[in-house]
């Protein structure tokens, strides 16, 4: 089973933020790989001054470590090719980019039908 980061904007709503992380690693999930997130992880555990440097770092080292980042979005198609860019050149070919706007739909399914995960992902485990 792969192993799948998965990077969202942060906007400065922690609420909003921290429900759309959770969304898009269930929607990870249902394509059957074992997301993490480093905002579910690593966000506002360290709460000095350095805190976003040392969460900064522990995202870089877990980038290392998985076999793709996907990262979710909604931007206008500009900011959109600048993210995709971006993403590529600091995680090079292992990231895929996907509209939240695209995969709307598929997100909501995600949410509804957690037997049929648990039916894929003990397929997954007897391959």
């Amino acid at each position: 089973m792969k192993l799948v980061m998965v990077v969202t904007k942060i906007t400065g709503n922690e609420e909003n933020d921290q429900a759309r992380a959770l969304e898009y690693c269930r929607f990870a999930a249902h394509k059957g790989v074992l997301p993490i997130s480093s905002y579910l992880n690593f966000h506002n555990i360290f709460m000095d001054e350095l805190g976003s440097a040392v969460e900064h770092l522990l995202t870089l080292r877990l980038a290392k470590q998985v076999d793709e980042i996907w990262v979710f979005g909604n931007e206008k198609e500009e900011e959109k090719r600048s993210l995709i860019e971006n993403a590529c050149l600091e995680y090079g070919s292992r990231a895929k980019y996907f509209d939240a706007r695209e995969i709307g739909e598929e997100l909501l399914l995600c949410t509804m039908f957690s037997e049929k995960l648990i039916e894929r992902l003990e397929e997954l485990e007897e391959c």
